[in-house]
């Protein structure tokens, strides 16, 4: 059974940082069921009432790095500009959100999660409660401003959103799960990703 919580990243200890540190990375390269707490430790230094207090255990553990990696990517969506012309500040923000997502260590953290999901429903439901769902927000936010603006007109910022960013992931992203070894270019995230913002901007035009 997993448990329902959330760890909150900025008040952990220098030792938990540590730990989560050490557990991201063995998580990462050996995967979630190889690592146990003992290696963690190992690298980190502490113990188990040390995990225990402040993660829960081994899958709060995980939920913490997944928390941290959507923090990451929420903080790339709050840099939109809003003095730019919608396009422009699209195209930036959907680039930079691309470039994120399709990171080694991203790319290895979905690979991870879809792994556990298939054992633990009950993960998924809160990896994707606490993720796509919340995560998501600064960019519904632009959205709702942009429909207040009477700059496009948006029915559901949300979905909109969510819609926006399938879109610039699109194939690159599955072609990376599939083909790990094969880099993206800054030239082939560019290309998709202003497709993807002249199909939105096409579909909300006023």
């Amino acid at each position: 059974m997993v448990k329902d919580s959330t760890v909150d990243i900025k008040k952990l200890s220098p030792r938990g940082l540590l730990i989560l540190d050490a557990a991201q990375n063995l998580f990462y390269n050996l995967g979630f069921d190889e690592t146990s707490l003992a290696m963690i430790i190992k690298d980190a230094g502490g113990s188990r009432r040390s995990i225990y207090n402040e993660f829960g255990n081994k899958h709060g553990l995980l939920m913490a790095v997944i928390q941290r990696q959507v923090k990451t990517q929420s903080e790339i969506l709050t840099s939109i500009n809003r003095d730019l012309e919608a396009k422009e500040a699209l195209n930036q923000v959907c680039f930079k959100f691309v470039v994120g997502m399709l990171s080694p260590e991203l790319m290895s953290l979905f690979r991870l999660v879809v792994q556990q999901v298939v054992k633990f429903p009950e993960l998924g439901e809160m990896i994707y409660k606490n993720g796509p769902m919340t995560g998501i927000l600064p960019l519904v936010d632009y959205l709702t401003w942009l429909t207040e603006q009477k700059i496009l007109k948006i029915d559901n910022c949300h979905f909109s959103a969510q819609m926006l960013m399938e879109m610039a992931k699109g194939p690159l992203h599955t072609r990376s799960l599939l083909l790990p070894d094969k880099q993206v270019s800054d030239e082939e995230i560019t290309y998709q990703v202003t497709k993807a913002v002249d199909l939105f901007l096409h579909a909300h035009k006023m």
